[in-house]
């Protein structure tokens, strides 16, 4: 059946080459979508030898970096209307968000990415109240820098233990972190969906 539709069995060889092949890609996608289960669990791909480190920590980077960036020229060119349009799930974290950014300033501006339930509207907020464009421009791209390689170590070293548990069965690694991967990126659509239904 496999050879008369033309597709390779599904073997571990496949699987790391498909994850060599798309997993930076994935991992891309997965942070413009503000995903860290995709981090985390690209770090421990790279632990296991399928996906280089410093490259995931790079694409995490950059995928975050423009997320929040472009997040923030929303906020800052629609001002007050954005808050408006935002579902009711994110309506009930401006308050804390904004409290946050009046107290603390430059150092929500590096942090938010850590604190739960703030890090879709800071940015947008963060354009609302007019935060210096300049400083964002460089604030952005160093709290993104910390935030992959944060959660990216996190992986790598979760990664470790994993293959500890295993005892080296490397085929079992391999495939387990696979399906994470993918159930990563399948969570968050199916989460995300529900929380707009919520909102509505």
């Amino acid at each position: 059946m496999l050879h008369w539709l033309h597709l390779q069995p599904v073997t571990l060889s496949v699987i790391k080459e498909f994850l060599r092949q798309y997993g930076y890609w994935i991992l891309f996608i997965g942070t413009l979508l503000e995903g860290e289960a995709v981090v985390i669990v690209a770090g421990a791909l790279a632990h296991a030898g399928v996906l280089d480190l410093p490259v995931v920590i790079a694409v995490s980077w950059l995928g975050s970096t423009i997320n929040d960036q472009v997040l923030y020229q929303v906020g800052s060119r629609y001002g007050e209307r954005i808050l408006d349009w935002l579902p009711n799930f994110l309506k009930r974290h401006v308050a804390q968000a904004e409290g946050l950014i009046r107290r603390f300033g430059d150092w929500v501006t590096l942090l938010f990415r850590f604190i739960y339930g703030t890090r879709t509207i800071t940015p947008i907020l963060l354009g609302v109240h007019h935060y210096p464009p300049r400083r964002y421009l460089v604030m952005n791209p160093l709290a993104a820098a910390v935030w992959a390689g944060v959660i990216a170590g996190i992986g790598y070293v979760l990664g470790a233990s994993l293959q500890g548990l295993l005892n080296g069965v490397r085929q079992v690694q391999i495939i387990l972190l696979l399906l994470l991967f993918v159930g990563a990126l399948l969570y968050w659509f199916w989460h995300r969906g529900n929380k707009s239904k919520t909102g509505t």
